[in-house]
């Protein structure tokens, strides 16, 4: 399936992947194979960069599925549908 992703206020990624915003043919149905599939595409520098310890999305990023609906950590083991729109963003927090 078809899945566009976008990289909102993330320089480093677009460095790394060419673009804010590309087109992925998704191997497999999650968010998380979603990230796996970046990771495996573009290699360890944007898995350093994205990926926690334990290779999961790092707990600073941000999900947010077809420009509204934002996603906790919890469902990133969400099933992506042919067409969708995947932005990953940084958490800032500041006072």
């Amino acid at each position: 399936m078809k899945i566009t992703v976008e990289f909102l206020s993330l320089p480093n990624v677009v460095k790394i992947v060419g673009g804010k915003a590309l087109d992925v043919e998704l191997r497999g149905r999650t968010v998380s194979d979603l990230v796996n599939e970046l990771v495996g595409r573009f290699g360890p520098k944007l898995g350093a960069f994205l990926l926690d310890e334990s290779g999961a999305l790092d707990m600073v990023f941000r999900v947010v599925l077809n420009q509204g609906e934002w996603l906790p950590r919890e469902q990133l083991d969400r099933t992506l549908q042919d067409g969708d729109r995947v932005a990953l963003t940084m958490l800032v927090g500041g006072g």
